[in-house]
């Protein structure tokens, strides 16, 4: 994914059809140039959060973009900042589903509100002794009668994308030991959005906390989606979000290459003990180029392959073959990130090895590439994929339902 410039040896990436389609390749370009500086400052990406969504970018599955295009979509950007992909995810899942019940109302509304370019996120994770991803989680936040309605008070972690985000999705526990689901502005007097993150990597993406201090809940504020039919088989909804990351990671990978292309022709001098004068005829480095080459594309293609069969999951969610879909959907992307999580940090490595002393800047942040890679990967372990991808295929056995798969 790249095209030179052989008149100023630039490599810049060729992006994807709809990307250019729908006219964002010079708006990711214009990301991609001031990623490193903007990771350098810690700087947050309000402006350009917000010329995304001014833009539609909030509400292009309501618009005929399909699902492998809006992945398309969201790798371009990535390979741009990974850091403003990454703070859709929530968003765009979010849009999923509640297209699968748009015709009800507090759907609709939903809807509605992303075709207005409104953006969310979720505030439903807590520091709590429950394990992780659990399907029935009880949230310590707790909801207070207040006249006709209430007030709830809590802290939320792990609140990717909040500190951009026009509403919140969230969770709390009523006075009858019920728990209820709530969506209200970020600007609600009470909503506390902090930029606390101190994770290594996706330095840009407001992952810190998200804290009620006795917000106003109206009945109308709290909603419930139409029950699940005890008896249908589980559907993998979360699939989405895995496939999203993986996704995203696949994007950062394009721009280690394209790091990697450019760090070489750059270089004006080489080692005196090498075997070229000029770095870019240098034959190890050649071979580390075609080893970040051949890995990406094979990093695209494994990412590409659980996409496709998320699209075919859902398009066939009201067939007899629904479950077996969406249980091939899931080991998918879970085969995908095994892959990617581990060879995208070792392509991130290898960018190091072929920059010589000219890549260790710390204004250039190529460092951030590797970091990032990690800190996404860390969301969902691969290490806790593997066996449950090896149990599948000896012995049949249906992954996890939480909401890791």
């Amino acid at each position: 994914m790249r095209h030179t410039n052989f008149i100023t040896g630039v490599t810049t990436p060729d992006w994807a059809p709809v990307t250019r389609r729908l006219g964002f390749d010079a708006l990711f370009q214009d990301f991609a140039d001031g990623a490193a500086a903007r990771d350098v400052a810690r700087r947050p990406i309000f402006d350009e959060t917000a010329e995304l969504k001014r833009r539609g970018f909030a509400a292009l599955r309501l618009n005929g973009t399909t699902l492998p295009e809006l992945f398309a979509l969201a790798r371009d950007l990535a390979t741009a900042d990974p850091n403003i992909a990454h703070v859709f995810r929530n968003h765009f899942f979010a849009v999923e589903h509640h297209l699968k019940t748009e015709n009800h109302g507090f759907s609709r509304h939903v809807l509605d509100l992303a075709r207005a370019n409104r953006m969310f996120g979720v505030a439903f994770s807590e520091q709590t002794t429950s394990a992780a991803g659990g399907r029935s989680q009880i949230p310590a936040a707790v909801l207070e009668p207040d006249g006709d309605g209430y007030r709830v008070s809590g802290t939320k972690i792990y609140s990717t994308g909040n500190i951009y985000a026009d509403h919140l999705f969230a969770s709390a526990i009523d006075p009858h030991g019920a728990v209820r689901q709530f969506f209200i502005p970020t600007t609600a007097p009470g909503v506390v959005l902090e930029d606390d993150w101190d994770g290594f990597g996706q330095r840009l993406t407001g992952s810190g906390r998200t804290v009620f201090d006795r917000v106003a809940i109206r009945p109308e504020d709290l909603f419930d989606l139409p029950a699940a039919d005890p008896d249908a088989p589980y559907l993998y909804h979360y699939t989405f979000h895995q496939i999203y990351l993986t996704t995203v990671i696949s994007g950062i990978v394009n721009r280690v290459l394209l790091d990697a292309l450019n760090l070489v022709r750059g270089r004006s001098r080489n080692f005196y003990h090498a075997l070229a004068e000029r770095p870019a005829d240098e034959p190890e480095l050649q071979a580390v180029i075609g080893r970040i080459a051949g890995y990406r594309a094979a990093i695209l293609a494994v990412t590409d392959r659980a996409v496709q069969a998320l699209d075919l999951a859902w398009q066939k969610a009201a067939t007899p073959d629904a479950q077996r879909l969406s249980v091939a959907a899931s080991i998918a992307a879970a085969e995908a990130k095994v892959v990617v999580d581990e060879t995208a940090a070792q392509l991130a490595s290898l960018l190091i090895d072929v920059s010589s002393g000219s890549g260790v800047s710390a204004s250039r942040a190529l460092d951030r590439h590797w970091r990032n890679i990690k800190v996404i990967a860390a969301h969902n372990p691969r290490i806790y994929k593997e066996r449950i991808i090896g149990d599948h295929y000896l012995n049949g056995a249906l992954p996890p339902t939480g909401a890791f798969f």
